[in-house]
């Protein structure tokens, strides 16, 4: 039996999706690390599997169209996103034009809310929530022509209508899944421009987050795990799963001895526990990598920065959301606007990149003054990137059911749309086409000012790095 894990390209526009996180389209390459870890664990199990990033090596309809005549491949499988829904259906289209007998099989967090959008014929299965397990289910299942019913975390269609089985429970221990199968990717083709050195890679060293933020979204395959986890456990939040010191950094070495270079580790957020977390740096520091990861502000002491700073930690992204305490509160973020002060600052002192992320609208009683006041602060605090995002409540959170309430939408209900582009909410006394204004006058007056030029462009090592810099900064203004 033949599996291909497929990551194809947008078809109903220019720009990439990007599927890690699932709210933008790509700006850079990025490996689907999630389609990798499903990859590895039927590797395991002696199935044939291919992993073909279609978008990222930039195939257009009629390349794809071919391959698909002339594939044989038994099963296809997407990580879908609420960005790629509508382009993924039409690739499914161009598969069933040519092939009636293929299973195809979508993951992720939008087959996991919307699993009947995606349910077109009885050869078509939803994974909902965290699939390593169901996948390898599934497949032993379809291998054997046996009946899919036993199957957990499975949505399905059949004469008498969608079918959606009891949910799959998480799993326990990280550390007994394989690393991700990235033997199966083209690895050349992936970069960041926050890193230096090449090859890259990415890394999960934990799944899912504790704390409460109205409008989260973490990564994909978390978000499509809390979904799931949330329906069935009368809406609790899922628990926070770390992989070992030891199991992150036995990766870590794999990765050297392979010839990576450089790492983003995607976790929700990476620094949960001040022993694992020195555990893991003290143990990596003569590697030589660089690598980078996401943590919240209230969770960098100095301590800890100085242990990240000497184990290659080249940058740190940090959800700042606003620098106004009152709109923290609104958003239950759970910090102080003076802990994100302090984070920056001990990044700047330790020589590590301080990215922030900045979200626009996400309270109702934010005003025009109150964006410009967070970007003029971010100017200030000097740091060396900020994404800037627009307030999206999707389906799923607190944030969606306020925005229903409230009548937010400004078509009634959620639409996918990229977070850093298009806003689907407008407020009383701040409209989508305000926001829409204010996100793109924030990036052009942080991106092109004389400041950020000098600092971040003009000061790169390598003209490939400023190369791709360049490139990044393009596909996010068009």
């Amino acid at each position: 039996m033949l599996i291909t894990f497929i990551d194809p390209p947008n078809l109903l526009a220019k720009s990439n999706i990007e599927r890690v996180f699932g709210c933008t389209y790509s700006l850079y390459p990025f490996p689907n690390i999630f389609s990798l870890y499903n990859a590895a664990v039927l590797e395991e199990e002696g199935y044939q599997v291919r992993y073909l990033d279609m978008a990222n090596q930039g195939w257009g309809r009629r390349r794809l169209v071919n391959f698909f005549k002339q594939d044989l491949s038994d099963v296809y499988v997407f990580h879908s996103v609420n960005l790629s829904i509508k382009s993924d259906l039409r690739v499914h289209q161009e598969i069933r034009a040519v092939n009636k007998q293929a299973f195809i099989i979508f993951c992720g967090p939008a087959p996991t809310f919307f699993s009947e959008v995606f349910l077109k014929d009885e050869r078509t299965f939803c994974l909902r929530g965290e699939t390593e397990v169901s996948i390898l289910e599934l497949i032993r299942c379809l291998d054997r022509k046996e009946d899919p019913s036993t199957v957990k975390g499975v949505s399905y269609q059949n004469r008498s209508g969608v079918i959606h089985n009891p949910w799959q429970p998480l799993v326990d221990n990280l550390d007994r899944l394989p690393y991700p199968a990235r033997h199966l990717t083209k690895r050349y083709i992936y970069y960041n421009p926050k890193l230096s050195k090449g090859p890259f890679t990415a890394m999960e060293t934990s799944r899912n987050c504790c704390y409460r933020c109205l409008f989260c979204v973490p990564n994909s395959a978390s978000f499509a795990c809390e979904l799931e986890y949330r329906k069935n456990n009368s809406n609790r939040k899922p628990p926070t799963r770390l992989r070992s010191a030891e199991n992150v950094v036995s990766e870590f070495k794999l990765l050297k001895s392979q010839g990576y270079k450089s790492i983003s580790i995607i976790d929700d957020q990476f620094l949960w526990d001040k022993e694992r977390t020195i555990k893991i740096c003290r143990a990596i520091k003569d590697l030589n990598m660089h690598w980078g990861c996401l943590a919240r502000a209230d969770h960098l002491s100095a301590e800890i920065t100085k242990h990240l700073a000497e184990a290659g930690c080249r940058y740190v992204d940090i959800g700042v959301e606003s620098f106004n305490q009152d709109t923290l509160n609104y958003i239950r973020k759970d910090t102080k606007v003076e802990m994100i002060y302090r984070a920056v600052h001990l990044l700047k002192r330790y020589g590590i990149l301080a990215k922030i992320n900045i979200i626009l609208g996400c309270s109702p009683h934010q005003s025009k003054d109150d964006i410009n006041s967070d970007l003029k602060k971010a100017k200030e605090l000097d740091v060396d990137a900020v994404m800037f995002s627009i307030a999206t409540p999707f389906p799923g959170t607190e944030f969606y059911r306020l925005a229903k309430e409230n009548r937010w939408f400004v078509k009634g209900d959620y639409y996918p749309q990229s977070v850093q582009m298009k806003a689907i909410i407008s407020y009383p006394k701040l409209s989508n086409r305000e926001l829409e204004q204010l996100i793109r006058r924030a990036n052009l007056s942080f991106y092109f000012s004389p400041r950020f030029i000098k600092k971040n462009l003009l000061g790169m090592l390598s003209l490939r790095r400023f190369y791709t810099a360049l490139k990044a900064l393009k596909r996010k203004f068009f």
